[in-house]
């Protein structure tokens, strides 16, 4: 097995920036967990958007989209996912039969329905990117010293790193 590449916001960034379709995405729930629960559930709901999207292409070849996530405590203690996602130029249609529902609606709607006791139905967010540089600065903004990173959510964050 070969040893993954190191991981650096840089260049999980250059790989979201160029991506035609960008969203910002908030995950939110009414159930307490711990940090680790918390970002396994969320990559639960992400593996199965990838899943939805790409179907065998994400399971052979590891078509994804390129995803960027920080957790953060709100007032109440509850955690909550701020997550940049980038759908790489050109993967959509790859599938012989496209998802037809719109990716930032795919997220949303899978991660509400991985709770079937509906604690995750509400405050939920998508919205397009425009401005990337914005998103950016908006999702690290809780990123300010060494600690602080605890709260970038590694596992959950992809992007194609060049050799």
């Amino acid at each position: 097995m070969t040893p993954c590449p190191p991981l650096r916001l840089r260049n999980v960034e250059q790989a979201i920036a160029p991506c035609p379709d960008r969203y910002f995405i908030t995950f939110t729930s009414k159930w307490r967990m711990d940090d680790i629960t918390w970002s396994e559930e969320v990559g639960k709901a992400i593996f199965r958007v990838n899943s939805q999207l790409y179907g065998t292409h994400f399971k052979r070849r590891g078509v994804r989209l390129f995803t960027m996530g920080v957790q953060e405590r709100t007032r109440g203690g509850n955690l909550h996912t701020h997550m940049l996602v980038g759908v790489p130029e050109g993967s959509l249609a790859l599938k012989a039969n496209p998802c037809p529902i719109l990716v930032p609606d795919l997220i949303v709607s899978t991660w509400i329905a991985g709770d079937p006791q509906y604690r995750r139905a509400d405050g939920q967010d998508a919205r397009d990117v425009y401005e990337f540089s914005g998103a950016r600065s908006y999702i690290s903004k809780g990123l300010k010293t060494l600690a602080d990173f605890d709260n970038y959510d590694v596992l959950n964050t992809y992007a194609s790193i060049p050799d």
